[in-house]
């Protein structure tokens, strides 16, 4: 049963009163600082494995030790489908690298437990921070800086669009039919996004998208509401799609962005991390995918990524001088550089020179605007736990054939039974 299984945060909370303890707060402006011995820094982040931005991203942040000398950044490189479960066993056991780039759920999990600095000291010393640190302060605390705000888009190969005549839909039956008459046309795939359980950490958070889109809200105050007419409405358009067959069944997000960047695929919902991926490196050209609105009726959602300081770290003082680097406005220039249309944690605008080879950057800036978390308000940390029966439940009615609403009145039994 759902409730039988220990939760993330529980397993964090037990370890961090064993291992955390009695930490003293962080002091800047340490002895090691001040004699300017020399340091090395791990930086835990997934996307240090993504194709070409990896490196770009890499290089953005070592432009630190030109200014720091003495400290040497290192890289925990960690695929992403592995990070959540790599980085909870690290911190609770006490380890872990010293500055930790998370998705926001697991950011949740992370300073639920104790296991991060305040970050106050920094965000202090930055005036012009944005919105998108807003959910890095956690019971009082800024526990959490902004590295990057991806926001979802439907993104599509115009010159295949083109090729077929086919228009930019505006409405899920509409991507149905600009997808087949693609694929007729031109033999690409229609339309590519996850889809399966065995992604299910992806999955859900791409899925919000349909659910915000057709007013979900997953939370009613404080109850959480999974059969809604909201969820039946969005359960109903994702089968629509899957049932239509515009889809390549059983492909993993990464074979799928591959076929993208091959110029194989017509449509997708993607993000824009991993939009800059597919146009980066292969034989796409930036020039010719272009992205519009969500084909939904209301905004969708976009994955949040935090920094954060871990409290176990030895050279937690050397970690937060390379935040206030990276917060400020070299620092945020040469994030820029690297991170196409993503939001930055403060307001520094895509550069022309992106804008002018990349023409799909302001539809994802704009989009920005109005998207939210994937995460459900005022249960942050468990929104993982209570998306769980919600995608077994999706996974049953596209797969096994199940019934809409019957699936969503299982769905909120078992979220009930927990919450």
């Amino acid at each position: 049963m759902l409730s039988a299984r220990p939760t993330r945060r529980s397993v964090l909370r037990a370890t961090a009163a064993l291992s955390a303890a009695g930490l003293s707060a962080v002091r800047t402006g340490s002895a090691q600082a001040q004699a300017k011995l020399p340091v090395t820094l791990v930086l835990a982040n997934s996307q240090w494995l993504d194709a070409l931005r990896g490196k770009s991203l890499w290089g953005a942040v070592l432009e630190y030790q030109k200014v720091a000398p003495h400290v040497t950044l290192e890289q925990e490189a960690i695929p992403s489908a592995e990070f959540d479960n790599r980085l909870t066993t690290e911190f609770g056991a006490g380890q872990g690298p010293d500055i930790a780039i998370m998705q926001e759920g697991l950011f949740y999990s992370i300073a639920d437990a104790g296991f991060l600095v305040d970050l106050a000291p920094v965000a202090q010393g930055v005036a012009n921070l944005n919105r998108t640190n807003d959910n890095g302060m956690v019971r009082g605390k800024r526990l959490g800086l902004a590295w990057q705000r991806a926001v979802y888009a439907l993104i599509y190969n115009k010159p295949i669009l083109d090729t077929a005549h086919a228009a930019v839909p505006k409405t899920v039956e509409e991507l149905i039919a600009s997808a087949r008459s693609t694929t007729a046309a031109t033999g690409a795939i229609g339309f590519t996004a996850r889809h399966q359980i065995a992604d299910f950490s992806g999955w859900f958070m791409d899925f919000q998208n349909w659910a915000f889109g057709y007013g979900v809200n997953w939370v009613d105050g404080k109850k959480i509401t999974i059969d809604t007419p909201e969820a039946l409405a969005a359960f109903r358009a994702f089968r629509q799609m899957y049932d239509a067959k515009i889809l390549p069944i059983g492909d993993s997000m990464p074979t799928q962005r591959t076929r993208f960047k091959e110029n194989k695929v017509a449509f997708s919902i993607d993000n824009s991390g991993g939009t800059l991926n597919i146009v980066s490196g292969g034989a796409l050209a930036a020039r010719d995918l272009h992205a519009a609105p969500l084909p939904f009726p209301k905004p969708g959602a976009h994955q949040q990524i935090f920094l954060g300081v871990n409290s176990n770290g030895k050279h937690k003082d050397e970690a937060l001088a390379f935040l206030h680097w990276l917060m400020g406005p070299n620092g945020q220039l040469a994030l820029r550089k690297a991170s196409g249309p993503d939001a930055l944690a403060t307001d520094v605008p895509v550069t022309e020179e992106f804008r002018t080879a990349n023409p799909w950057a302001d539809t994802f800036v704009d989009l920005a605007k109005n998207s939210r978390s994937t995460l459900i308000p005022g249960y942050e940390v468990e929104t993982t736990q209570i998306m769980r029966p919600v995608m077994e439940a999706l996974e049953r009615v596209i797969v096994g054939g199940a019934d809409p609403k019957a699936a969503l009145v299982d769905a909120q039994r078992r979220v009930d039974q927990q919450f």
